[in-house]
């Protein structure tokens, strides 16, 4: 019996190290596909086109059941919208506003 004591000692602690390694291994494959599937949705041109709406009822009238998703990776609709003064970036936009309430004189 001091045999099979011997090598239930060493098997068990082999036996939970390979199960903690097999599970952290399963972790960081999980993390690299989440990974590289935001990497590809990032891709999708969806938000930069004239025809998406924004809207979670109605994400664009060409292609509502493809739009934002992978699909629209090689979208054929596809048109740049034009996004005018009004996406200028917010420092701009914030410095505008100061000039003209800096220019303004209140009497």
């Amino acid at each position: 019996m001091p045999a099979a004591n011997r090598l239930l000692a060493i098997l068990m602690p082999l036996g939970v190290w390979a199960m903690v390694l097999t599970f952290v291994l399963a972790v960081l494959l999980a993390v690299n596909d989440g990974l590289q599937r935001l990497r590809r949705l990032h891709q999708v041109p969806c938000f930069r086109c004239r025809y998406y709406t924004g809207s979670p009822y109605l994400k664009g009238p060409v292609r509502p059941v493809d739009a934002a998703s992978e699909v629209a990776l090689c979208c054929t609709d596809y048109e740049i919208a034009d996004l005018g003064p009004l996406y200028l970036p917010r420092q701009s936009r914030l410095k505008k506003r100061l000039s003209l309430l800096s220019s303004t004189s209140y009497r």
